[in-house]
């Protein structure tokens, strides 16, 4: 394996990493032009409280 296609892999893992991370924990990242980007944890919808109920 050369340099490039590790670093494309660990970029791919941890890309991956990521985005399962914000995914699960309510996380919402929000970039306006000219601001930095934002995150901040959201708040499950009625439908999700519901679902997570009854799933778990």
């Amino acid at each position: 394996m050369n340099k490039v296609e590790e670093v494309k892999e660990m970029l791919t893992d941890t890309v991956t990493k990521i985005y399962s991370t914000i995914k699960d924990s309510s996380f919402e990242v929000t970039k306006e032009k000219g601001q930095i980007p934002q995150v901040r944890n959201v708040r499950p919808t009625r439908h999700t409280i519901k679902w997570k109920a009854k799933n778990h």
